[in-house]
């Protein structure tokens, strides 16, 4: 299914789509049965109440049912239940500034708040949700009733869409999602990968203290194999003794760039081994041939002379391309 689709059923009721993706629709009431007339001024102010009423009744079902695009102020949105970010994603005074230049283009998607009445959370569009907090402007969002699966499936599929989140975010939202017991295929389908690599990715975010990510940060360039070659270092160190040391020479690189102080990190934790990468780029890698037929794309190489740890570390990098995109292993 192609990614502008996929999270279609969500944005739209049964046999209705909005208008136009960042307009405030405003649709005519349908038609009513008449109202029986009172007498003089009381019965017109009767039908004039009763007419009201039906015209807010009919809004509340269409925005409920995800039937229109509203207006919604900030402060009655409150984020997910379960975060899928490291700090604010990034680029936020940039974000902020664009918004501020061309509008709100796309609306986010929330829910009726589950617990909170009056209230509303989001499914997906936080860093939206902020720049517009930030500039005091309400939110063009969807509303739709979601349950907690629903949620989180569009949450998760939203940002896969939008090739939004790093390699660790995600794996930190598997985690998230598996310590508050959500099945495993609900997070399959929220990451849009299969079972093995949902525990993959739930192994290396357990192994990895909090401190330690936040430190690095996202890290958009880092993929599955370096993460799981720090998580299998850290799994081996003592943290507790090691963490000032480790934490504090990250600090001290002062390196705005994440991947960067990932590498730092790395080469902290392997002060007297060569890395995977270093072993690449020191190996000669045979010519590759890409073969591509009607619904087939095929590599080929010859992996005779090369390493094992080298042979993982492309294959892993092709299978990351592929997820980032939406295709399934």
């Amino acid at each position: 299914m192609g990614r502008k689709n996929l999270l279609e059923h969500l944005l739209t009721s049964s046999g209705e789509k909005p208008s136009g993706p960042t307009q405030v629709v405003a649709q005519l009431p349908t038609a009513r049965k008449p109202v029986a007339r009172g007498v003089g001024v009381v019965g017109a102010m009767s039908e004039s109440f009763e007419a009201m009423a039906a015209d807010l009744r009919e809004s509340k079902e269409k925005i409920e049912t995800g039937g229109l695009v509203v207006e919604i102020s900030t402060d009655l949105i409150d984020p997910s239940f379960i975060t899928d970010r490291i700090g604010d994603g990034g680029d936020m005074e940039e974000f902020v500034s664009s918004i501020r230049e061309h509008g709100q283009q796309t609306p986010i998607l929330l829910r009726p708040h589950p617990e909170l009445e009056g209230r509303y959370q989001i499914a997906f569009g936080h860093r939206r949700y902020r720049a517009l907090k930030i500039l005091g402007r309400p939110v063009k969002a969807m509303v739709k009733a979601l349950t907690d699966n629903e949620l989180v499936v569009a949450q998760g599929q939203e940002n896969q869409s939008r090739l939004d989140l790093s390699y660790i975010e995600r794996a930190i939202f598997a985690a998230r999602l598996e310590a508050r017991k959500f099945p495993r295929d609900v997070i399959c389908s929220a990451l849009n990968v299969d079972k093995t690599e949902v525990s993959r990715m739930i192994s290396v975010a357990t192994v990895l203290p909090d401190d330690l990510v936040e430190l690095i940060g996202p890290a958009q360039k880092t993929g599955r194999r370096k993460w799981m070659d720090l998580a299998k270092n850290v799994a081996q160190l003592n943290w507790k003794s090691e963490k000032v040391r480790i934490l504090e020479t990250c600090r001290e690189g002062n390196l705005v760039d994440s991947d960067q102080r990932f590498d730092l990190v790395l080469r902290n934790l392997l002060p007297t081994q060569p890395g995977v990468m270093a072993d690449i780029q020191a190996v000669s890698v045979p010519s590759f041939k890409v073969e591509k037929k009607p619904g087939l794309i095929r590599i080929r190489f010859n992996e005779t002379n090369l390493p094992k740890d080298i042979v993982e570390e492309l294959m892993s990098r092709v299978r990351d391309v592929c997820s980032s995109l939406g295709v399934k292993s």
